[in-house]
């Protein structure tokens, strides 16, 4: 994840923006706040879900964060949002999430607040049919809040994935953890100017 500024597809460094300006520009939480970025293009290959390497089960079925009893994480150990637990979120943290692919990914209208210490869920897949999931089309971006139970599907054929995530603010310890971005260095020297 990369901090940029929301709404100002400018804060982001032109190699990740290319392709992305018009979401940048148009979709945020608090237009000039601080957001945090993922752009994710890689293969996904066919059979398996895209982004479902944490997966304990055989549903990819997460949360966004871990969670211990009294405190929000963004799960790590080896990979994601911030390493070893070391980035915690408010409660409130929204999130939008967009890809290219049709039904690479369910969501359910729920919050799953006892989610797990890495978010998996897949130990209580049987609350979450399919059936009663949106799956997200190509395009399409959905708001979602840090404990909404979502799922990486398996996709049809191999092909080139792209997802994009924004997250609000709300993200606390994140400085050693996240993608640098030189960017706002230049944006907040010209903005005290």
């Amino acid at each position: 994840m990369m901090p940029y500024i929301q709404g100002d597809a400018e804060s982001v460094p032109e190699e990740y923006r290319v392709g992305y300006e018009e979401i940048l520009s148009e979709v945020y939480f608090e237009e000039g706040g601080i957001g945090y970025l993922t752009i994710d293009e890689s293969l996904a290959t066919q059979g398996t879900p895209h982004r479902g390497r944490r997966a304990k089960s055989q549903r990819a079925l997460h949360t966004e964060v871990g969670r211990s009893p009294d405190k929000l994480y963004t799960w790590g150990q080896g990979g994601g949002w911030g390493r070893a637990h070391n980035v915690e979120l408010d409660g409130g943290v929204k999130v939008f999430l967009a890809n290219n692919l049709d039904d690479s990914c369910a969501l359910w209208d729920a919050e799953h607040p006892d989610t797990s210490l890495d978010g998996d869920l897949g130990h209580v897949a049987e609350l979450y049919p399919l059936s009663d999931a949106v799956l997200m089309k190509a395009g399409e971006v959905h708001q979602i809040g840090v404990l909404t139970p979502h799922e990486s599907l398996p996709v049809v054929e191999s092909t080139n994935r792209q997802f994009l995530r924004i997250v609000s603010s709300g993200v606390h310890g994140r400085e050693p953890y996240f993608t640098p971005n030189p960017t706002l260095d230049t944006y907040f020297k010209r903005s005290t100017k």
